[in-house]
């Protein structure tokens, strides 16, 4: 099987936004992935005037923030930096047993990348200068312009 991969232009956030990106960029992609009944949850984020929705599951919720939050720890430690996240979509098939006992394998058939460039806080107080906001407000549109296009036409759609 055919593993899809959705590679995303790099997006530039400072610290404090990754936790609303990620967010935001994952629950959207979760949203169009996910075949159970949800109850959709329209969020706002903090540093954009974005809105988006989320499955209204809240363990997923729980283990994207937890994620997330070992993303920014490790962010902290590695400032200044080019990184990518990775969201994989798979199905767990067991191999044949053994002596060994049974494993599992992974087959993985969809995985997103998600490229950010942490920079350095800005000084510019609490808001940012209209002129950031905008900048990374139309690349935020456009970054889930290409979310929706790849979501589209990626032909694995049925295997979740």
């Amino acid at each position: 099987m055919n593993c899809e991969t959705c590679q995303l232009k790099e997006l530039e956030v400072e610290p404090r936004e990754i936790k609303d990106v990620l967010r935001c960029v994952l629950h959207t992609i979760f949203f169009h992935r996910t075949l159970s009944l949800v109850r959709p949850k329209d969020v706002d984020c903090d540093f954009f005037e974005i809105t988006y929705v989320q499955c209204g599951l809240p363990e997923l919720e729980k283990e994207v923030d937890e994620k997330i939050d070992q993303f920014v720890v490790w962010v902290k430690k590695h400032p200044n930096r080019s990184t990518q996240v990775c969201l994989s979509f798979f199905d767990d098939k067991n191999k044949h047993p053994s002596w060994f006992g049974n494993k599992t394998e992974r087959i993985y058939w969809e995985q997103w990348f998600i490229n950010l460039h942490v920079i350095s806080p800005k000084r510019h107080g609490k808001s940012h200068s209209s002129k950031a906001l905008t900048n990374i407000g139309g690349n935020f549109i456009k970054y889930f312009f290409t979310i929706f296009t790849m979501i589209s036409s990626v032909s694995h759609y049925g295997h979740m």
